[in-house]
């Protein structure tokens, strides 16, 4: 009797000890998150905190003090006719740059992860080298390209029998979105071939046996299997393009008479030339929601339920 209840306890105490260690096993990763956590707590969460506190005062660049304004500043925004035009041309420039900047990089991830495409070393490097230049190399290469009287862009205008363009001021906006493009492209090429190359090959050789086409497999394989690779390149190249006005600011600096005026520029413009801080965060607290709120349009429309499934 007494012996059995000895066993007992040492078997409950050690089926306890067991349960506590597979519990400290489930911890540790988390534990190991925690610094992470804590920096990007402190340099992300913090900004975004501090940016929407600042919109709710009315706070000069070069005066000290805050006065406490609550909403005023939002509602002010929608009453600028400035800023609706911001807001339009912004929805123009992300659309027009995702758009090109995805089709452009899927075409060239498709072409470089074909069969019997001789050169690919050479045009990968090539597409490669606009990503490795900065965003101010890049926006002088394509000022002096787009250069009304010495630019190359303007030299083969005139050999195929046109007359030269002033790019920047009659077609300002499309301008800085092939700008834009050029340099952007390189990114989805990477994230979208690099998917491709996982592809296994067994897909396509069993699709060639069934006769399949070239588009078939491009369309009912390729497509398919890189979905969750062009979501992810989908939403990052959005949220840049939105948060970025570095090619526009070196171009045109948002003229001529505001038809590149993004949003970026807009709440730059506002912040440090007009000095007002308080309106700048409040333009920028707006950005940050309208970024959360396109990752979810684009988690819902590439299908959040299937994500998790392919997690």
């Amino acid at each position: 009797m007494g012996q059995s209840l000895i066993t007992a306890i040492r078997d409950n105490t050690g089926s306890s000890k067991s349960r506590l260690s597979k519990k400290w096993a489930k911890s540790i990763p988390f534990l190991l998150m925690l610094p992470a956590l804590a920096v990007m707590g402190l340099f992300a969460l913090f900004p975004v905190i501090n940016a929407f506190r600042l919109s709710l005062y009315d706070k000069q660049l070069l005066n000290p003090g805050e006065t406490f304004v609550g909403l005023d500043h939002y509602s002010q925004l929608f009453a600028n006719g400035e800023f609706i035009n911001a807001l339009k041309v912004s929805v123009i420039y992300v659309a027009g740059s995702v758009a090109l900047q995805f089709l452009v990089g899927l075409v060239l991830a498709a072409l470089l992860s074909a069969q019997g495409v001789k050169g690919k070393r050479f045009f990968r490097t090539a597409f490669i080298v606009p990503y490795t230049l900065s965003e101010l190399v890049v926006s002088l290469i394509w000022l002096q390209m787009l250069d009304t009287e010495f630019g190359i862009i303007n030299y083969f205008a005139t050999l195929l029998g046109a007359d030269p363009q002033n790019w920047l001021f009659d077609f300002a906006l499309p301008a800085v979105i092939v700008a834009n493009v050029w340099w952007g492209s390189t990114f989805s090429l990477l994230m979208l071939e690099s998917a491709m190359q996982g592809i296994p090959k067994e897909l396509y050789e069993a699709a060639e046996v069934d006769g399949c086409t070239s588009w078939g497999k491009f369309v009912h394989i390729t497509l398919p299997s890189i979905r969750y690779v062009s979501l992810l390149n989908m939403i990052m190249i959005t949220l840049y393009t939105i948060n970025s006005f570095g090619i526009i600011f070196v171009l045109t600096a948002g003229g001529p008479l505001g038809s590149t005026d993004v949003i970026g520029m807009f709440m730059w413009r506002s912040a440090f030339q007009f000095m007002d801080l308080g309106l700048g965060a409040t333009i920028s607290t707006l950005i940050f929601v309208v970024n959360i709120l396109i990752t979810l349009v684009y988690i819902r429309l590439f299908g959040l339920n299937t994500l998790k499934e392919g997690a």
